[in-house]
């Protein structure tokens, strides 16, 4: 069966990335990794590309990869939700005022009240977004019942 692997975010800054995201998820962080030359290049697109790959692992085995590029122009996107393309991770977490409270320890706050959502896939869930590193949008989602996160 399908299911997803990883998903990949390009950072400016991998240690101020993975501190993030290791305390949004309680996940545990493996890298830097350092990757670069001829395949590296082929598959980004940039030539002479350094990557520093980093991985913060969620308790069900999906990771978050983070990117960050050395060695070459890094353009910044704008990556506000209503842009085409734009791409949020939504992670759900055992205790949402858990892991809001170890963001504020590292100066990151919600955008808003935690709201619940009432229909669909996400009916029961407890969310909130956080502004993460580099401006992203980070869903942070706590289950309607024990053992859903």
């Amino acid at each position: 069966m399908p299911r997803l692997h990883h998903m990949g975010i390009t950072v400016s800054d991998t240690a101020a990335a993975a501190a993030f995201y290791a305390a949004a998820t309680g996940g545990t962080v493996t890298g830097p990794l350092v990757k670069s030359g001829p395949a590296v290049e082929a598959a980004t697109g940039r030539p002479g590309a350094e990557i520093l790959l980093t991985f913060v692992r969620l308790d069900d085995g999906v990771f978050l990869e983070l990117a960050e590029y050395r060695g070459v122009d890094a353009a910044r996107i704008d990556p506000h939700n209503g842009h085409i393309g734009a791409a949020h991770p939504a992670i759900t977490v055992p205790d949402i005022a858990q892991s809001l409270a170890r963001l504020a320890e590292l100066g990151h706050h919600p955008l808003s009240a935690v709201m619940t959502a009432t229909a669909g896939p996400l009916d029961g869930f407890r969310y909130v977004y956080v502004l993460g590193p580099d401006d992203v949008r980070v869903e942070l989602l706590q289950g309607p019942h024990p053992g859903t996160a």
